[in-house]
C-alpha cells in the first residue's frame, strides 16, 4: 500500500515539475517551425553627413521560423525569415518638403538566439524598397529606393503566443543610379517597437 502511495505521489510531483517546466518556457514557439504576425513602428535618424533627415514609420510584419534548433552553446538558434510592410513612411527632411511614402522589407533574415526561456535576442539582415510621393533625397534624384541594412533585437514573450520585441537596424538607402544623381543616404539608425503573435 505504501508503495502504491509513493508511486502516486512520484507521477503526481512528476506532472506537476512537466507543467511548471512548459509555463516557464513561454518562448517555445520560436523553437521550431512556427509561423508568426506582427505590428510594428519606428523611427530614426540619419548619420554622419544625413543628421538633417528623420524617418517615421509603421506597418505589418508576418515571418516564418524555417527550422528547429541548431547548433550549440551561446550560438544555437532558429532561423528565420520575415516581410514587413510599411503603408506609413514618412521622410523629413529640415528646410525641405516632408515627403510620405510606402516601404516594403520582403526579405528580413534574422537568426534567433533561444537559450533563454523568455528573452531571445536576434540578429537580422534585411532589404527592400521605398516609393514615395517626391524625391528623396530632394533635388534631381528618384522617388523609387532601395533599402539595405542589419540590426540586432530582442523578443520578450509574455505567453508562449504573444511577444514584444525591440531592435535597432542600421539603414542604408540608395536610389542605385534610377535618378540623374544618387546621393542617397549612406547610413541612418533607426529603432522600432513591436507585437507579434505566434500561431499555434
Amino acid at each position: 500500500m505504501k508503495s502504491l502511495r509513493f508511486a502516486v505521489l512520484a507521477v503526481l510531483m512528476i506532472s506537476t515539475i512537466a507543467g511548471v517546466a512548459q509555463t516557464l518556457d513561454d518562448a517555445a514557439s520560436i523553437r521550431r517551425e512556427h509561423w508568426d504576425f506582427g505590428v510594428l513602428t519606428s523611427g530614426g535618424t540619419g548619420l554622419i553627413d544625413r543628421t538633417n533627415v528623420q524617418f517615421i514609420r509603421a506597418g505589418v510584419r508576418v515571418g516564418r521560423v524555417m527550422t528547429g534548433e541548431l547548433g550549440k552553446g551561446f550560438a544555437r538558434g532558429t532561423f528565420e525569415v520575415d516581410s514587413e510592410i510599411m503603408p506609413l513612411e514618412f521622410v523629413l527632411w529640415n528646410g525641405y518638403r516632408n515627403v510620405y511614402g510606402l516601404g516594403v522589407n520582403p526579405l528580413v533574415m534574422k537568426w534567433n538566439f533561444t537559450r533563454g526561456d523568455k528573452a531571445i535576442p536576434y540578429f537580422l539582415a534585411q532589404g527592400g524598397m521605398l516609393w514615395t510621393t517626391d524625391t528623396v533625397p530632394p533635388g534631381n534624384t528618384s522617388k523609387i529606393n532601395f533599402t539595405s541594412g542589419a540590426g540586432v533585437g530582442l523578443n520578450y514573450f509574455l505567453r508562449p503566443t504573444r511577444s514584444v520585441n525591440w531592435d535597432v537596424r542600421a539603414t542604408h538607402l540608395s536610389n542605385a543610379s534610377l535618378g540623374a544623381h544618387n546621393p542617397g543616404v549612406n547610413a541612418s539608425l533607426q529603432f522600432s517597437v513591436g507585437y507579434n503573435w505566434w500561431k499555434q
